[in-house]
């Protein structure tokens, strides 16, 4: 990505330790009126301002399975009183699976009519209660991976009649971005100074970090229906990780000083 230059005046020395540097700029954000004065400094002195950039593999060590119970009944009260006893269940199995309760979250609990599209006498459509559905969403964080299909196979036999989702994570994505935002800051820092030595210019103090944080985990969107008859007991659902790529953007402005 190309730099913003500005023309030069005399300045301080940069700093060094990428973290200090962004702790320091999330400080002085928060002081009332600091933010609009580092603008202001910004913008009164010659200036380069560099995007850098940081990324790397890592292979997911955490499963994250999202399911849920739905059930339909013709009264509301049915409906919902049978889901809770299933969802209930369903949970209490989860934990007799070794599952934390801390890895247990409920995503979403929901109650709404159903409809269908009847035709009268006249072939006009008109919408006629069918009944209700209740559905209970549930996300499972599985630190063993390579458990997780069959436990989501156990699950949907279960009671879970719903497998939404299946996304991954990585167990030390923290550290993971604290490295590759000094190396996004060191990155930045090079893109900036190969425009430099012909100008016969250096750089000075560091004006402004803005951090742009990036990556997504893997996501593999199933949608399956509890076991069919025909399908063998605890056959575990096929599931792979892949890679997941973890990525973090910078933008540092730097004053300009002569050589």
């Amino acid at each position: 990505m190309g730099a913003l230059l500005a023309p030069i005046t005399k300045g301080m020395p940069m700093r060094k330790g990428a973290i200090m540097l962004q702790i320091m700029a999330a400080i002085l954000a928060l002081v009332p009126g600091v933010a609009a004065a580092q603008a202001a400094l910004k913008d009164s002195v010659p200036h380069i301002t560099v995007v850098g950039h940081a990324s790397t593999e890592v292979v997911p060590d955490i499963a994250i399975l999202s399911l849920a119970v739905v059930t339909e009944k013709a009264k509301a009260d049915d409906a919902a009183a049978e889901n809770a006893r299933t969802a209930q269940a369903l949970i209490a199995e989860i934990k007799a699976q070794g599952i934390d309760a801390r890895d247990i979250k409920t995503q979403s609990v929901t109650l709404s009519p159903d409809y269908a599209d009847v035709s009268d006498a006249t072939r006009t459509l008109k919408p006629v209660l069918r009944g209700y559905i209740a559905r209970n969403s549930i996300a499972v964080r599985v630190h063993a991976i390579d458990k997780a299909g069959a436990l989501a196979r156990h699950l949907i036999d279960m009671g879970a009649n719903e497998l939404e989702d299946v996304s991954f994570a990585y167990e030390h994505e923290d550290e993971a971005y604290d490295k590759l935002r000094d190396e996004a800051i060191r990155d930045a820092q090079r893109r900036a100074k190969d425009y430099l030595p012909a100008l016969g210019l250096r750089l000075g103090r560091v004006l402004e970090i803005s951090p742009l944080e990036g990556g997504a985990a893997p996501r593999a969107n199933l949608a399956f229906a509890a076991a069919s008859a025909g399908r063998p007991a605890e056959a575990p659902i096929p599931i792979e990780p892949g890679t997941l790529t973890l990525q973090t953007d910078v933008q540092v402005t730097w004053e300009l000083t002569a050589q």
